[in-house]
């Protein structure tokens, strides 16, 4: 685990034995622990951490052993590919009441990703170690896991072939309609990233962006400010998103 503002037994901080894991609304649809008995869920809980991360702080890092799985209480994280040459991609971005499985839970137990706090971050580290000591006794826990990390998966592999298949105005237009819709649920929307993350969402260079994000405004599309976007014409967005 990495630095952090705070590290604390979760029988110290009020309200989160129990809530990340026991309550299914603070997990949404990613709680993987109502199939588990109290005995199993008490046995998990009594050694978990709840950790505070500062804007801008490193959460997990790619290629580092995986020994927690990480539920978000509150807060915004990036999932990070780390390419050569400093190459970036962010495949994914999770909020809170979501849990992160790390890519190489039950594989290599190894960290595929890099997590890193967009904002505060508030969590709770749970270990692999307690969690796969049920994962041959409980068949309920071990599907709604691998429905967990399948889930991931796929949603990563989809946003890494629309990457791949897109031209740059199909990518910024999924990058824009990803952040209305699915993050932050408005329209307009006030963003906390930075240009160079929204590039890194879409698979291209900072100027790049911006030139296509303008391209965008001078169409009518959606209008922006510094830490805004108003998509005008959403119909038109999604014509673009669909003819990649």
């Amino acid at each position: 685990m990495h630095a952090s503002t705070s590290i604390n037994n979760c029988d110290s901080c009020d309200g989160c034995k129990y809530n990340c894991c026991l309550n299914s609304s603070n997990c949404g649809a990613s709680n993987i622990f109502n199939g588990l008995t109290p005995t199993e869920l008490h046995s998990i809980m009594n050694n978990k951490r709840q950790i505070k991360f500062r804007a801008g702080e490193t959460i997990t890092k790619q290629n580092t052993p995986l020994t927690h799985l990480i539920c978000i209480k509150s807060g915004m994280a990036k999932v990070v590919s780390e390419g050569p040459k400093g190459k970036n991609l962010i495949i994914d971005i999770i909020k809170d009441n979501n849990i992160f499985t790390g890519g190489g839970t039950v594989i290599d137990d190894s960290h595929h990703f890099t997590v890193a706090a967009i904002t505060d971050i508030e969590c709770c580290f749970i270990e692999t170690s307690k969690v796969f000591t049920f994962l041959g006794t409980n068949s309920a826990f071990a599907i709604d896991l691998m429905k967990l990390y399948n889930s991931q998966h796929i949603k990563m592999h989809n946003t890494l072939i629309n990457l791949i298949h897109k031209y740059m105005p199909g990518r910024v237009a999924d990058t824009l309609l990803f952040l209305k819709n699915d993050i932050y649920a408005t329209n307009p929307y006030q963003f906390v990233l930075s240009k160079q993350e929204l590039a890194d969402m879409s698979g291209m260079t900072k100027e790049s962006f911006i030139r296509n994000l303008k391209d965008f405004e001078d169409s009518g599309i959606i209008n922006h400010s510094r830490n805004s976007i108003h998509i005008l014409k959403e119909e038109d967005l999604l014509e673009i998103s669909r003819n990649g």
